[in-house]
């Protein structure tokens, strides 16, 4: 694993606009790995409507998992 102390000599002996981009670079990751956390939805409410009344609920779970909502 990289530690601070690797990489922080590495930034510092850069030019300051390529201290600036690798910062940029840094925060970009940061946002990207915030946004990609899997969040639950209930985007599948209401699609099984029709059929819910002759459906059990363990058949309505695998039917909700194989909805493209």
């Amino acid at each position: 694993m990289i530690t601070i102390d690797q990489v922080e000599p590495a930034i510092r002996n850069l030019p300051e606009d390529l201290q600036m981009q690798a910062l940029q670079y840094i925060e970009n990751l940061c946002n990207k790995g915030r946004n990609s956390e899997r969040r639950f939805s209930f985007d599948w409410i209401g699609e099984l409507e029709d059929e819910e009344s002759t459906l059990s609920t363990v058949d309505i779970q695998h039917k909700i998992h194989t909805l493209k909502v």
